[in-house]
């Protein structure tokens, strides 16, 4: 009970009965709230970031990379010695180099690798990467429908590039435009029905494609030539004409087509490049004229992961093999994993070693974060750098608190003397003091955390505010490039234990540095002498 009234006339002190809010109460739990706030949103992103950037690595890389000691080419049981581990879901072989690539006048030398089509997307999301890369073209009456390409168009004469190879080349993958009627027999003609376009492959020729109602249900599909002319009803559903042309599907709609309904479709066909190797600089100097190697533009991919090549090409591994002049060569693979080794980076860290040494040392087996640890340590020194940077800002509100205090004790020097004239210890009435720090501490941690979470949940719009009044909309789009907001999550306490420790470790911080800032008020007025403070005016 001894201690129960200092509590109770610390909290009477900060928030009077007489009083509905206290102006210094309220400026000092608000002062440690921001600080709190500002801490943990800091730390917060940082670590939303470096997840982020871990999972765009593992997107770009595996899980695990395993490079040949030594030039072997018998790679093929080494990807089934490792795939036949329990704890390894895939591994992917893959080569690489620099080739020359050419469309008339413009030339790119970029990164290339080769991968197996048929095997790569259980390990690389290069489905996704393509995904990212595709941009609908926006023409005058002319809506894009074309498909998303996928790894399955991939072929030894068929390439994916990135928007930098494409854009200084000035190409393009294969594209179908629907073009809109403005005189259709309804103001929505889009009400009738919708036509998709499932598949359309790199060598699709250039030409125009028309699709008219007999009534409504029956339609025929004929190009622009009228060389190729097929009938269908709405219950075939794909409409497949072969390799080498587009794969159309018609829906019905709201309302039923009618006879002399059509639609009109302008298909361009993909881009040529021509590609040069070392290879044949060699087979040049022997004076053997090599011709340059065609191939089609598959599609435009773009890899999240900023430290992947801004020029780069994917071609087939037989494609690479070919440029590179080399039989059944290997420069590696690409690994994925058990969730459960994925997850953990130790025991990631061991099962490459048990891996590696299984191999008899011809492999080396990188982990993902092994590759890029100067990466994140630069991230984890950004972050140490930050918090040491925000704590100031919480030892300014304490300098606030311990001065507000200091000056409350100077006020209230008779309550003081009268305190201790009533049996009061000058511990306890120290404690009085000190307890407020305790309670302003306290009351602006559990604030700061609701303002962070708060700031947690509408950080995509509170981020695209500053951004967008900041870089302008133009320069939105550029600081998104490196710093995607709208793709980070941010770990909510309950979600994360590191966002959790984030959470209470600068709440009680701030306590801590709060009841600290107490002190020098509490011992102040526990030295002062009854006697003299109840003379004091």
């Amino acid at each position: 009970m001894k201690f129960a009234w200092p509590l109770f006339l610390a909290w009477k002190q900060l928030f009077p009965s007489k009083r509905k809010v206290s102006f210094f109460s309220l400026l000092a739990i608000i002062g440690v709230a921001l600080g709190v706030n500002v801490m943990i949103v800091v730390v917060a992103f940082m670590q939303g970031f470096q997840q982020k950037f871990r999972s765009d690595i593992i997107d770009a890389q595996g899980h695990a990379r395993a490079i040949p000691v030594q030039r072997k080419l018998d790679w093929r049981k080494t990807v089934k010695s490792i795939e036949s581990r329990p704890e390894v879901l895939k591994a992917t072989p893959y080569l690489q180099g620099h080739l020359l690539v050419q469309n008339r006048d413009y030339h790119a030398v970029p990164f290339s690798m080769g991968i197996e089509p048929s095997s790569e997307e259980g390990v690389l999301p290069f489905n996704q990467f393509l995904e990212n890369g595709h941009h609908p073209v926006h023409g005058y009456d002319a809506k894009d429908i074309t498909p998303v390409p996928t790894t399955e168009s991939l072929d030894d004469d068929v390439v994916f590039i990135t928007p930098q190879v494409a854009h200084r080349l000035g190409v393009r993958p294969s594209t179908i435009l629907q073009m809109e009627d403005r005189n259709g027999s309804i103001q929505d003609f889009s009400l009738k029905g919708r036509v998709k376009v499932r598949r359309l492959d790199p060598f699709v020729k250039s030409g125009e494609w028309t699709i008219e109602f007999q009534d409504s249900s029956n339609f025929s599909i004929r190009n622009g030539l009228r060389t190729i002319e097929k009938n269908a009803t709405l219950k075939n559903g794909l409409i497949d004409l072969g390799w080498g042309y587009p794969s159309f599907e018609v829906n019905a709609g709201e309302i039923p087509f009618a006879k002399g309904d059509s639609y009109e479709f302008q298909v361009f066909r993909s881009s040529i490049l021509e590609i040069y190797s070392p290879h044949m600089i060699e087979q040049a100097k022997s004076d053997e004229m090599a011709p340059p190697r065609e191939v089609r533009v598959g599609g435009i991919f773009e890899v999240p992961w900023q430290g992947f090549h801004a020029d780069a090409l994917i071609g087939t591994r037989r494609f690479m093999e070919d440029m590179r002049g080399e039989e059944n060569a290997c420069d590696g693979f690409f690994m994925k994993f058990q969730p459960r080794f994925a997850e953990n980076e130790k025991k990631l860290s061991v099962l490459c070693s048990e891996i590696e040494d299984s191999l008899d040392g011809d492999w080396s087996i990188v982990p993902w974060f092994i590759e890029n640890a100067w990466f994140f340590d630069l991230l984890k020194f950004e972050e140490y750098l930050m918090v040491l940077i925000m704590i100031p800002i919480g030892l300014v509100a304490a300098f606030a608190i311990a001065i507000a205090l200091m000056t409350t004790v100077l006020r209230k020097v008779r309550e003081i003397g009268l305190l201790v004239a009533m049996g009061g210890t000058r511990i306890e009435v120290g404690t009085v003091f000190c307890l407020q720090g305790f309670i302003i501490g306290a009351l602006g941690s559990v604030l700061g955390c609701i303002l962070a979470l708060i700031f947690i949940r509408y950080r995509d719009v509170l981020m695209s505010f500053i951004v967008t009044r900041i870089a302008g909309e133009e320069g939105q789009a550029g600081v998104t490039q490196f710093y995607d907001f709208y793709s980070l999550e941010v770990a909510y306490p309950w979600q994360s234990e590191d966002s959790l420790t984030t959470f209470l470790t600068f709440a009680l911080f701030a306590v801590l540095v709060s009841t600290v800032a107490g002190l020098l008020p509490a011992w102040r007025a526990s030295r002062m002498n009854p006697a003299e403070a109840m003379r004091s005016e």
